[in-house]
């Protein structure tokens, strides 16, 4: 849809300096405030059976005395506005029109709305419109808008919109169309999007070939490809350079030029059909990461519905510098919902929001729930696994797109012989994720993951026993820096130890890293927090409180001092 602009009253004064037309020349009005305007009304686009428009004004200023007090009127046609005795008034049988609160229907004039402009009501008060899905292409109304000041007479205003086309559009005065395009006619008009490879260091041109039936405004929006985590401002650093359209005439395009922002936009109006072919220069700094991105062209025809034809193309920075991976930590609550909690990287504040995660399942209803291995904020990573209270495991695999899981899938039964299950990452080297499980008496087993979803695990194998003396079991993560995956166990004492992996799904000897940890209710290694390449763990105390330890990259002090995150995460029952 359209974006309103709002111009100052400097602009205001300027016209007014100028001798511009303020007043609406022309118009049988007079009285109210001289400075007020209205921009042009625009050409409506409906889609059948979907979406509506407002026929408000796009923007307005001038406006000294503050909110326009008086009337808009607004006149619907099914002829051009240009008949007095108004034989084609009122919408053609398949548009409907909506007065909205604050218009009312004029007695006696089809088609003709009184919006009542005071300072209780909104300044862009104004009928709504919308299309049967039986409408057909090219269904068209008239329509018009005149303001009428406080004080003037609405019946001369009346008047004028009913014949707003047989005079020059003014200040206060403005009148356009409303026209059904159905689906198939607006899947005439196609895109086709170019996107070489953007290197560090330099530019390249990008182009979107537009075969236009209609007139519309091309967007592109750049944004990050699937699987690819958003930029915070100032880290993708990418420019804009140029737009420029060729082509028939007829094509007008702008953009701020600079670094892209999140969601910023390439636009092109078209005024006519015709072929174009719209330019727009990147360039990358030298030391832009190898991001993955996507181009995202939407020719908008209708104001408002899905049916506007779109086109996407991936492209990607050619860089040695990688893009920093985020990692997330989930959380559930007592009524079985999950939580992401996003990592900013960067500390201590190392989360940046929480939300929650849309599920249908109460996780409530496992006895125990654990994620294989680091999940980032996009939600990659190896996904997780969740045991049932009837001792049957599922599996979880990562969505990818930022939804956290994909639909469970069956593991198989009689894991309920476990008092311990945790995700341990990728153990064996191979680049699948492994699942740990211990028994009742005390062994640990590993089950190798497969990288088969239907079937996630191999035939567990027996890493060794002793340890029931462990009342908490953290893994996944390379806390050494030496390329394999780490183990963190506490004791029934509450010292905390470091299993360093041997690549092979078996442990070296430990190493102690202190005592005192059993104080905390939950202990997680989620990833690398705060961007420096090194792992970290977050601890959650009794009181709620979560705490961050930052990673060292080294076995005989895997940890730096603690710092406070925040309080108030007693609220999850679980963290993983």
């Amino acid at each position: 849809m359209r974006t309103r602009t709002f111009l100052s009253a400097g602009v205001a004064a300027t016209l007014l300096a100028t001798g511009g037309i303020i007043a609406g020349a022309g118009t049988a009005l007079a009285a109210g405030d001289p400075t007020y305007y209205f921009d042009p009304v625009e050409a409506k686009v409906l889609q059948p059976g979907e979406g509506y428009v407002d026929l408000s004004p796009s923007g307005s200023g001038g406006q000294e005395t503050g909110q326009p007090d008086g009337t808009f009127v607004y006149a619907i046609s099914k002829k051009p506005l240009t008949d007095a005795a108004w034989t084609g008034g009122g919408a053609p049988a398949s548009l409907k029109v909506d007065p909205t609160d604050g218009c009312t229907p004029k007695a006696g004039k089809a088609g003709v709305y009184l919006c009542d402009l005071s300072e209780d009501s909104h300044p862009f008060v104004a009928p709504e419109v919308e299309a049967d899905a039986t409408a057909a292409d090219n269904t068209t109304a008239y329509y018009s808008l005149v303001y009428v000041p406080r004080g003037a007479s609405v019946d001369a205003g009346i008047k004028e919109a009913q014949t707003a086309a047989t005079q020059p559009v003014g200040e206060r005065r403005a009148h356009s169309t409303i026209t059904v395009k159905t689906r198939a006619h607006v899947a005439q008009n196609t895109m086709k999007p170019t996107v070489p490879t953007l290197p560090a260091g330099q530019s390249v041109q990008h182009t979107v070939k537009l075969h236009a039936v209609d007139a519309g405004r091309l967007v592109v929006s750049i944004a990050a490809a699937p699987g690819e985590r958003r930029w915070d401002d100032g880290e993708l650093k990418v420019d804009v350079t140029g737009v420029d359209a060729a082509g028939a005439a007829g094509a007008e395009c702008d953009h701020s030029l600079g670094e892209i922002g999140w969601g910023g936009e390439i636009r092109c109006d078209v005024t006519r059909p015709g072929d174009y072919t719209v330019t727009y220069g990147l360039r990358a700094d030298v030391t832009t990461p190898a991001w993955k991105l996507r181009a995202t062209a939407v020719y908008e025809v209708y104001d408002f519905g899905t049916g506007n034809p779109e086109q996407t193309a991936d492209f990607g920075i050619s860089s040695t510098i990688p893009v920093t991976p985020r990692y997330q930590l989930i959380g559930r609550t007592s009524t079985g919902d999950l939580y992401f909690n996003l990592g900013s990287g960067r500390s201590p504040q190392v989360f940046s929001y929480s939300d929650l995660a849309g599920t249908t399942i109460d996780w409530n209803s496992y006895s125990a729930v654990t994620r294989l291995g680091p999940q980032t904020v996009q939600s990659t990573g190896p996904g997780a696994v969740a045991r049932d209270k009837s001792g049957v495991l599922w599996s979880y695999a990562a969505s990818g797109d930022g939804g956290l899981f994909k639909d469970r899938r069956v593991v198989g039964g009689g894991w309920q012989v476990y008092n311990a299950l945790a995700g341990a990452g990728d153990l064996t080297g191979d680049g699948k994720a492994d699942l740990l499980a211990r028994d009742a008496a005390g062994t640990l087993w590993l089950y190798r993951g497969t990288g088969v979803r239907t079937a996630p695990f191999a035939a567990k194998a027996r890493i060794g026993g002793g340890w029931q003396i462990y009342n908490a079991l953290t893994g996944g993560t390379d806390l050494t820096r030496d390329g394999k995956t780490d183990l963190i166990a506490r004791d029934k004492a509450g010292v905390l130890w470091l299993y360093p992996g041997k690549g092979d799904g078996n442990f070296g000897a430990r190493v102690q890293v202190g005592g005192g940890w059993q104080g905390y209710t939950s202990l997680v290694s989620p990833g690398d927090l705060n961007s420096d390449g090194k792992a970290d763990l977050v601890a959650r105390d009794s009181a709620g409180v979560l705490w961050y330890y930052q990673g060292s990259g080294t076995a005989s002090r895997p940890f730096a001092t603690r710092v406070k995150v925040g309080g108030g995460w007693n609220r999850y029952n679980l963290l993983f």
